[in-house]
């Protein structure tokens, strides 16, 4: 289904440029002595409960004490900016464990935390495994990531450790690129509201077609609400199992999409360092990573984020088609004795 081209210049936070801000002070908030006090009281309640981190819901992780902090961080995420940084989490003070249960259940008061892969992992350990298999997932690898989106509505990154070398942010508007390519190259906006079916790089659940049977919109629009999805990766795989090409107006598109999103004015540069967190709205932002480079195999001094994918519920997230999704819900199924790589004829 395609949807209503916005023609529009959209005016809202969320079509923020790089050049926008003068220091990350504009966009980063500090965790104060009672919001560290808040997440240590909750967690005492998890230990006592005897909960898994899977097992954490909003009602047995209690924040209501630092609940406007929770309102500002929420507001920021699906009304404002579309991305928030979060300074000062106490990695010295608790165990890696801890810090896990700390984040995840922060994590809750934002949405569900959802399986990232076929292993079922809902809180995602970002580490380079590609030592063992080159094809790992791009969140269990070493390599260069260019901006894209992931599939839940909310993603956190918390740094645990940095790697010896590279591991650099960057963070974009997709809101920003479409006002961009709406003033400069309008007759793009088609194809990308058209969009291209996304392979499931082998994570689809048994029966389910390894190719999306529809097109997935890179925007799209519900209500006047703009949208995006954007994992450009994903389509040339599919293009070749459906043994099709992808349309020309589309490719000069992505380029165009790309080239803009990359530009000095609009790409956001950030060494996310150890105890900080970015909280970003898949639909609004787009991120990605430097190549990276670690010291050691060394499990314990190898670079370490902890990923959350968030989704939100319906009547508090942003209005969306069904073709945006990737997998069921936009969640990847767990599936026993699998692995998450890259696999399927598209990817060979």
């Amino acid at each position: 289904m395609t949807t209503p081209i916005i023609n529009h210049h959209i005016d809202h936070p969320s079509a923020w440029r790089s050049s926008d801000f003068e220091s990350r002070d504009d966009y980063a908030v500090d965790l104060e002595p009672r919001h560290i006090a808040a997440l240590d009281a909750a967690l005492g309640e998890v230990r006592r409960a005897g909960l898994g981190v899977d097992d954490i819901t909003r009602a047995s992780f209690p924040l209501d004490g630092i609940q406007d902090f929770i309102d500002r961080v929420s507001h920021e995420l699906m009304s404002g900016r579309g991305f928030i940084v979060i300074r000062g989490w106490p990695l010295d003070r608790y165990s890696l464990e801890d810090i896990g249960t700390m984040y995840y259940g922060f994590g809750a008061h934002f949405g569900r935390a959802a399986s990232q892969s076929v292993i079922g992992d809902r809180l995602g350990y970002v580490m380079d495994h590609s030592q063992n298999d080159p094809f790992e997932r791009a969140y269990r690898n070493k390599h260069e990531l260019a901006l894209h989106t992931d599939f839940n509505e909310l993603i956190g990154m918390l740094n645990i450790r940095q790697a010896a070398r590279g591991g650099e942010s960057q963070y974009a508007s997709a809101i920003a690129v479409h006002n961009e390519i709406l003033a400069t190259r309008p007759d793009l906006l088609a194809p990308l509201y058209q969009g291209f079916p996304y392979h499931r790089r082998g994570e689809e659940t048994p029966g389910q077609d390894p190719v999306t049977p529809y097109k997935v919109p890179v925007f799209s629009s519900v209500d006047g609400v703009l949208s995006c999805r954007f994992i450009e990766t994903y389509m040339p795989p599919a293009a070749k199992v459906l043994g099709i090409d992808m349309p020309d107006d589309l490719v000069e598109a992505i380029s165009y999409f790309q080239e803009i999103a990359a530009r000095d004015d609009f790409q956001l540069d950030m060494l996310v360092e150890p105890g900080h967190m970015v909280f970003s709205n898949n639909f609004v932002t787009l991120h990605a990573r430097s190549a990276f480079e670690d010291d050691s195999n060394d499990a314990e001094r190898k670079r370490l984020f902890l990923r959350l994918w968030l989704d939100v519920d319906a009547d508090a997230g942003r209005p969306h088609v069904p073709e945006i999704a990737v997998y069921d819900a936009d969640s990847i199924t767990r599936q026993e004795g699998r692995t998450p790589v890259y696999a399927g004829d598209g990817w060979s």
